[in-house]
This record gives structure tokens, C-alpha cells and sequence, in this order.
């Protein structure tokens, strides 16, 4: 059986895209370590905000997951956009 070894690491920085559902402030950009959030509406289906930004590494991935989850942010997805 073959090992799966991504590309990214769990310690060098990458670039992350976050997508939760329901509008997110753009205040609350610091406490989401910095990232960049946009509001997007899709008339067919809800209203969903886009995180992007990078990230010390995976653990400061974790921390702004953790975030938004304290926040009661529905998570959507998770998607690493391009690593170092």
C-alpha cells in the first residue's frame, strides 16, 4: 500500500481559502488570523463568507477554525490554496 504524502507540510506557511455559511464582518479579520473576508450571495442557495489568507502553518489553520467554530460559524469548506 502507497503512503499519501501531500505537498504542504503541518509547519511552513501556506495559503488557505475557508468558506462558511452566513455573513462574517470584516472586523472579525484579526481574529481570524488576518485573512481576508469577503461576503458572497448565491441567490439559489444562502449567504456564505469566503476567508482567504495565509498562515503560519497548519496550526494557526487550526486556531482560526477553532475561531470560527466558537463563533458558531457553519464551516463549509477548507481548501489550501498553494503551499510555502
Amino acid at each position: 500500500m502507497e503512503i499519501y504524502r501531500p505537498g504542504a507540510t503541518l509547519f511552513e506557511p501556506a495559503m488557505y481559502q475557508i468558506r462558511i455559511s452566513g455573513d462574517l464582518d470584516e472586523r472579525w479579520s484579526d481574529y481570524c488570523g488576518g485573512m481576508t473576508i469577503e461576503q458572497v450571495s448565491d441567490p439559489k442557495r444562502y449567504a456564505m463568507t469566503i476567508l482567504t489568507g495565509r498562515l503560519a502553518d497548519q496550526s494557526a489553520l487550526i486556531g482560526v477554525l477553532n475561531a470560527l467554530h466558537d463563533m458558531g460559524c457553519p464551516i463549509i469548506s477548507v481548501e489550501c490554496l498553494e503551499v510555502g
